[in-house]
């Protein structure tokens, strides 16, 4: 008996690192044709309610601010409105907090049925400058934008896929 015990987690053991040594990596790839699209402009008609109960949580739940290392700018998602009549609901976009002056600033530029189909996942600061997000388009495949919020533009774009 003890030896059959024994088999079995022998072989539940090598299952689980077969299926993590096949797990599939994330690649990156620039994206010359993406990396200029956005733009970060003062954001306009922001609701006069508190905003921080109006932030996107993610799939697990957890609120989507990001608040950079030096601790003076603050990222985050809104769905807003998108505009359009051709796409009813709201937008996931995503705004920039800077303290010091009390500004926030709307990153906008990607097509709408983008914004619209696509969630935003990955909202992180590199630096204390740059700020870095994605977007999925399915399991596979989606783009990663990188902005640099100091200079108010777009300095990259990577397509992101499993395959």
């Amino acid at each position: 008996m003890r030896t059959a015990i024994l088999a079995i987690l022998a072989i539940s053991i090598a299952a689980v690192y077969i299926q993590t040594a096949h797990a599939q990596k994330i690649k990156a790839v620039r994206d010359a044709e993406s990396a200029s699209v956005l733009k970060i402009n003062i954001a306009r008609n922001l609701p006069d309610t508190e905003l921080h109960d109006l932030i996107e949580k993610d799939a697990r739940g957890r609120t989507m601010l990001a608040e950079n290392p030096d601790k003076i700018r603050q990222a985050f998602v809104f769905c807003v409105p998108s505009g359009s009549k051709e796409v009813e609901s709201c937008v996931q976009r995503v705004f920039v907090t800077d303290l010091g002056p009390d500004e926030t600033y709307e990153i906008t530029g990607e097509e709408l049925f983008i914004e619209a189909n696509r969630l935003v996942t990955g909202l992180k600061w590199v630096n204390n400058n740059t700020l870095s997000y994605e977007r999925w388009a399915s399991p596979h495949y989606g783009h990663r934008y990188i902005v640099d919020v100091k200079q108010l533009k777009q300095t990259g774009a990577f397509i992101l896929s499993d395959q």
